[in-house]
């Protein structure tokens, strides 16, 4: 039987093919039945699994093993496929196998890069300037970039994700400082750059996108400071107030304590840094939810853990195009002229 790409399984279809386990959580039903809730994964998406009745050597492999082939029917739950899982064996894959099941950015990393350290470049400031030339002009830093996602599941949760999510930023900084002209462009842009730097070692990449043990034992914030820390001890006279307030980024970019932040933001900057950061992740959460093949057809998403609920996908302009049109138009749609009812 053929592998399906994930992003093209429908309901009915008969599924036997090797998967990426990218969750597994392992339930009982009011009964007292064992079951595991399951997120499969390839290259181009995620798709749930449910496996009733779970054998226990079944969950024992569900639990050690990053790849699993399963054989199954694909029905649906809360408007997405699911694959109702009935048998799984162990997967060995190669380095190189496993790292085709990692999904990746659609853009070309190089052009981005290079128009990050464009847009860095444009710091005026002489220590931020050089604090950014020592972060993208070290080798090893920019290589982990161009592939290191910014997150597991969550948002830009692929390979190159953290470079296009950062860059994603820096160009909503450079408008939003031009109509906010209180806000310094040069820190703002120095937050951007450093804010998820830590990320390039929190997660693992080469053959699935996982914590590191640094991720998990520090996480990425702890990491920024670090890196931060180092790149400043490369310049000389860098001042010690600037040092802080660009580390005060890194540990108020979540906001708010409950996501994580170690303070929270108190400088205009701070603030920016945090609400495009938010922004410019649940954006591109919301894009991706909203474009999976998966739901064509349907006006509302599954259940979406990142938004606590739907998301509309309906087009609200229905038939009428939502170009704009010369007001002379005889297609506009102007009020009615005889004062009948709205009703």
């Amino acid at each position: 039987m053929p592998r399906i790409p994930v992003s093209e399984i429908k309901e009915g279809d008969s599924v036997d093919q090797v998967f990426m386990v990218r969750d597994c959580r392992f339930l009982t039903t009011r009964k007292g039945q064992p079951f595991a809730s399951l997120r499969l994964g390839d290259e181009t998406g995620v798709v749930g699994g449910i496996f009733w009745d779970l054998p226990e050597e079944a969950a024992k492999l569900l639990r050690t093993s990053r790849y699993v082939r399963a054989r199954g029917v694909v029905g649906t739950y809360q408007n997405a496929p699911q694959v109702s899982v009935d048998l799984v064996h162990d997967a060995q894959l190669t380095p190189e196998e496993a790292r085709e099941f990692l999904p990746q950015t659609g853009h070309d990393v190089e052009k981005l890069y290079a128009r990050l350290v464009e847009i860095m470049g444009g710091i005026c400031d002489p220590h931020l300037s050089a604090l950014a030339d020592v972060v993208l002009t070290d080798e090893a830093f920019s290589r982990a970039l161009k592939a290191a996602p910014a997150a597991v599941m969550m948002h830009h949760a692929y390979v190159g994700g953290l470079l296009e999510h950062t860059l994603s930023m820096a160009e909503a900084a450079v408008k939003l400082s031009d109509h906010y002209t209180a806000l310094n462009r040069d820190l703002l842009l120095a937050g951007v750059l450093i804010h998820d730097i830590g990320k390039v070692r929190e997660f693992s990449y080469e053959e699935a996108i996982e914590y590191s043990d640094a991720g998990r034992l520090v996480g990425h914030i702890g990491i920024g400071i670090s890196i931060v820390e180092e790149a400043a001890r490369r310049i000389e006279g860098f001042p010690t107030a600037l040092l802080d307030v660009l580390k005060h980024y890194i540990l108020s970019h979540h906001g708010v304590p409950e996501y994580g932040a170690i303070r929270a933001p108190m400088t205009a900057e701070a603030l920016a840094l945090h609400y495009i950061d938010n922004l410019d992740a649940k954006l591109a959460a919301f894009a991706k939810a909203v474009e999976d093949p998966a739901v064509e057809g349907l006006n509302w998403t599954p259940w979406q853990k990142m938004f606590e609920g739907y998301l509309y996908k309906g087009d609200p302009f229905g038939s009428v195009s939502s170009e704009c049109q010369d007001g002379n138009d005889e297609t506009a749609v102007h009020k009615s002229d005889d004062g009948g009812s709205l009703f």
